[in-house]
């Protein structure tokens, strides 16, 4: 059982190693970094370990007992020191050198390392952001928002740390080995029994280190658990008011805390573990080292050069279980990191080959078939046409899939079969940027973001004019009420534009689209929250803007669509009925009439 736990920490580390080795290849990093950084690491144990062995040699120069180190491997080499100083002097400056070395390795070391380190944690960043705006959307709507946020606030930052991790892995061995080596020219006997010693530390330390990849997933869970809560608040913070279920949030929340600040204590608990026993191990191997010297007749010099070299190696073998530790725990954590970094296994949308430099034609829906799940499409062998320069009302009841053919004409998805062609040209070919720039779109849920009226507008177009933007919120009746407010277009819109009324922040997402100054306008039910009156007069400020633009209208208002020109059905995901308003909306309204009859019908 035993060997099995082991393996499994064994394959934690490894695990982490490959994850960090493939994330630092797609992130990249400068070639020279890990090379100086080791021999950074290397140098600076090097110049401690020099100085520990001449404080030997300082012992016995000023002791007169050079002759006592007899002929062996520790004799030649204390000879050699000997004729290379002189004099205890000389050989005190070259320790005192050899102190000031270490620390301005040290330091060059710790400067480094912080600089490469913020390097590849601002780049892990912007890769896992990119890919947030780049990959396909069906995608990313996969992952939990919680998820999302987790990895990019979060999981990306530890790819630094994890790197550090396994060069002060790397720089940990060579410290060992470089003591291993002085202190074998002190004494094999004492070198015998340190290693030892430090086998049956490591042993000790393994019991603690087991649980560690158990523990990184359940700690990842349980904050991802806390960020939905979190994001849960402030998303439906109206709501929760509302309903009064402020104490029922917030008891789920205050559950979601403890479990994550029980999963952290369990954390801190296991690696705190390391440094006690680390030292208690050492404590005993010194202490027998020293008990065993005056049975081998060793010298109070060697034994006292041996135990200062075992105390300071004492550190770095510490800090080697902990690095060991880390990784195991961080396993997880980087493999989602790594998992939304790469593309290999990621669907992207078409960027398209062929220009448009404007819509002049109609786009038309031939025999498109598309579902979010595979299993249940949305659209059915759907085929449509919205003419060019006229408006076209699209209706139906709610969840027929007006919206998925907006969603489709974004490019947000693509479609499982057939094909939307625009000027008789498939859309998965034309550029997808171009496509994009020719349209906009508002609807009745409009996304604000943080930042004030004017920027919010300005999302349309980002190099628009103040002129422009003050024009297009004219158009669009945003005017009315910002002009009044103290800050004006400088008013700061909160979390989901809640400062202002529904029916205002329809009017800031009009403003928008008439910004964007479109060949084709989606309108998705974008007024029904102004009044008559105040919609009569933002639909003539459009008209007078837009007014021989593309202009899909989706709405529930009849009153609306008989406005249109042309005017498609949709039921069930297919076209019904499709043609001109004083055709279709009739059809329209006596199916409306019969599903109302035959409900009534069934209450009765």
């Amino acid at each position: 059982m035993s060997d099995a736990k082991d393996a499994i920490r064994r394959g934690a580390v490894r695990a982490s190693l490959r994850d960090l080795s493939h994330l630092l290849r797609i992130v990249g990093k400068p070639r020279w970094a890990t090379p100086v950084l080791l021999a950074l690491g290397f140098l600076s144990s090097l110049a401690e370990t020099l100085g520990i062995t001449l404080i030997l040699l300082f012992l016995y120069l000023v002791s007169n007992r050079i002759t006592e180190a007899g002929g062996g491997l520790q004799g030649r080499a204390l000879g050699l020191a000997v004729a290379w100083f002189g004099s205890p002097t000389r050989l005190a400056f070259a320790i005192l050198l050899l102190i000031l070395a270490r620390g301005a390795l040290a330091l060059v070391y710790s400067l480094i390392s912080s600089s490469i380190g913020e390097r590849i944690s601002e780049r892990v960043r912007n890769l896992v952001h990119q890919q947030y705006l780049r990959v396909a959307f069906g995608t990313i709507q996969q992952h939990e928002q919680s998820q999302l946020m987790e990895v990019l606030g979060t999981e990306s930052w530890l790819v630094a740390q994890a790197y550090g991790a396994v060069t002060r892995l790397i720089i940990n061995s060579c410290s060992i080995f470089v003591f291993a080596v002085f202190l074998l020219t002190i004494s094999w006997k004492i070198l015998l029994i340190a290693a030892f010693g430090s086998i049956a530390i490591s042993a000790i330390l393994r019991i603690f280190s087991r649980p560690a990849r158990d523990l990184g997933h359940q700690v990842k869970k349980i904050h991802q658990s806390l960020g939905e809560h979190m994001l849960m608040t402030l998303q439906a913070l109206r709501t929760i008011r509302a309903y009064g279920q402020e104490a029922l949030h917030q008891r789920r929340f205050v559950q979601s805390s403890a479990a994550a600040r029980d999963a952290s204590l369990s954390m801190i608990r296991l690696s705190s573990w390391i440094g006690p026993t680390t030292e208690i191990g050492y404590l005993g191997m010194l202490g027998s080292i020293v008990l065993v010297s005056g049975w081998w007749h060793i010298s109070f010099e060697v034994t006292l050069a041996a135990v200062a070299l075992l105390y300071r190696l004492q550190p770095h073998t510490q800090e080697f279980e902990s690095n060991l530790l880390f990784l195991a725990q961080m396993q997880p954590q980087l493999r989602s990191v790594l998992e939304m970094i790469q593309s290999e296994d990621k669907e992207y949308p078409s960027q398209g080959t062929i220009a448009l430099t404007n819509l002049k034609g109609s786009i038309v829906f031939e025999r498109v078939t598309f579902g979010y799940d595979p299993k249940a499409p949305v659209l059915t062998d759907l085929s449509l046409e919205i003419p060019a320069g006229v408006t076209t009302a699209l209706i139906g009841a709610s969840g027929a899939g007006k919206t998925t053919i907006v969603n489709l004409l974004l490019r947000l998805y693509e479609p499982t079969s057939g094909d939307i062609k625009i000027d008789g040209t498939r859309l998965q070919d034309i550029r997808r940027d171009d496509w994009l720039s020719k349209i906009a779109v508002t609807g009745q849920d409009v996304d604000l973001v943080e930042g004030t009226v004017t920027e919010n507008i300005r999302m349309a177009k980002a190099d628009a004019t103040e002129e422009e933007i003050l024009a297009a919120a004219r158009s669009a009746g945003v005017a009315a009420f910002v002009e009044d407010l103290p800050d004006g277009y400088d008013t700061w819109i909160g979390q989901e534009g809640l400062r202002f009324s529904g029916g205002q922040r329809q009017r800031i997402g009009l403003a928008r689209a008439v910004l964007r100054d479109p060949d084709f306008l989606i309108l998705d039910e974008a007024m029904n929250a102004l009044d008559t009156a105040l919609e009569d007069q933002v639909r003539r400020a459009i008209d007078r803007k837009l007014g021989n633009r593309t202009i899909l209208l989706i709405t529930h208002r009849i009153e609306t669509a008989r406005d249109a020109a042309n005017v498609i059905w949709i039921e069930d995901g297919r076209v019904n009925s499709q043609g001109p308003a004083s055709l279709v909306v009739p059809q329209y309204q006596r199916r409306q009439h019969e599903i109302v009859c035959a409900s009534e019908a069934e209450g009765k």
